[in-house]
């Protein structure tokens, strides 16, 4: 059983990547760019720093330095320098990322429609209760294994 749970969660993930990435590419956006991007745009009115987008979205450091320069450089965002860190830099999102923002969401509903149409709201409950369970627990033992 839990081969094939493993299994089916790493086929689904593979999907979910792929009809993300053609829809975030017929925007314009990579992958990284639009999940960082409405993640940001959920987060409107929080002071957002470059060094929580880490923590929040599972993406490298690196990764995301690049993608906050290729979001800045697209017009989605200013970086504002932090005057008591200069290290740590505030972003600010733009008109041009506002607009885009009822497409990013619009294709996530769609695709959350297609994934979950054939699925009764109870059992979407739990079963956003069990994969969030999961989702700790995985974390936790990575941060276990790293201790030792």
């Amino acid at each position: 059983m839990q081969r094939n749970l493993i299994w089916t969660l790493k086929q689904l993930n593979l999907f979910l990547e792929q009809y993300s990435r053609e829809q975030m590419k017929d925007m314009g956006l990579s992958l990284t760019q639009g999940i960082t991007l409405h993640y940001l745009l959920s987060q409107k009115g929080q002071v957002i720093y470059a060094s929580d987008l880490h923590t929040a979205l599972g993406i490298s450091k690196s990764a995301i330095s690049v993608t906050l320069k290729t979001l800045k450089q697209k017009g989605y965002l200013r970086m504002i320098e932090n005057p008591s860190d200069d290290r740590k830099k505030q972003i600010i999102l733009t008109r041009r990322a506002d607009k885009m923002e009822k497409k990013i969401t619009s294709s996530l509903l769609k695709q959350q429609k297609y994934l979950c149409e054939k699925i009764p709201q109870q059992d979407l409950e739990r079963l956003e209760n069990d994969l969030n369970i999961m989702l700790c627990t995985m974390k936790k033992a990575q941060r276990l294994e790293e201790k030792i």
